[in-house]
């Protein structure tokens, strides 16, 4: 594993040329291309970027995404819908190649729909991918907390040997769902995306720290082939 470290003034144009670079060298040997999205705004950027290139082979791409917040859909706060509106509606992607995590049925029993939510999202993935499921790219981001995907510092999640996860993080508004330290580490290249002054200490944090620790949940993550860190941040 190949790991890199770029400090980029532009972090949307660093990370569309890394996505379309990713995205032809699949398409080229395998014939499609298997992503993992993130959330939040970090990547908005990017996706904006994307919905500017019809042209690149979207009907061979297959759309996962790290992690979700446990609302519907169409929630605001809803990373499918982000991504959603923000480029894959605006592409020739197929629908049917689109794959976002279950929503919330209504039963009451949390725990028990988070559960089973995490179990259903393991089940596509191997149904999809096969037993080990590979991701060409996975998108992560950081929080100022440390945390990525929805692995948050000492989180029991970041100790799950499964593909699939639900998290109930102490002061996050909405309970998670997200890939393992384990499925997210089953990709050909890592990406971390870190934007933001107030995430140089989280950042600087990480990759200080030995692996893996804890505090520093993206120190459990690696790659098959590249784990690349694009950030605005000058970390010296």
């Amino acid at each position: 594993m190949v790991t890199e470290l770029t400090r980029t003034t532009d972090l949307a144009a660093s990370a569309t040329s890394l996505f379309v670079g990713e995205m032809a060298k699949a398409i080229a040997a395998r014939g499609e291309f298997v992503v993992a999205l993130s959330g939040g705004t970090t990547p908005l950027g990017l996706f904006a970027n994307l919905a500017r290139l019809p042209d690149l082979g979207w009907d061979r791409v297959k759309v996962f995404w790290g992690d979700e917040r446990f609302v519907a859909h169409d929630d605001e706060a809803s990373n499918f819908r982000s991504a959603r509106e923000a480029f894959l509606e605006r592409l020739p992607v197929d629908p049917a190649n689109v794959y976002p995590w279950p929503q919330p049925a209504g039963s009451g029993d949390l725990r028990s729909e988070l559960a089973g939510a995490a179990a259903r999202y393991a089940e596509v993935l191997t149904s999809v991918l096969g037993d080990e499921p590979v991701f060409d790219l996975q998108l992560l981001g950081l929080g100022s907390d440390a945390h990525t995907a929805s692995l948050y510092p000492s989180d029991p999640a970041l100790g799950c040997t499964g593909l699939t996860a639900g998290a109930t993080p102490r002061g996050v508004a909405h309970p998670r769902l997200t890939l393992t330290p384990r499925a997210l580490s089953s990709s050909r290249c890592v990406a971390f995306l870190v934007s933001g002054e107030g995430k140089r200490e989280a950042l600087v944090g990480t990759l200080a720290s030995p692996e893996p620790d804890p505090r520093y949940p993206a120190r459990s993550v690696s790659a098959l082939e590249r784990l690349v860190w694009l950030t605005d941040i000058d970390v010296g």
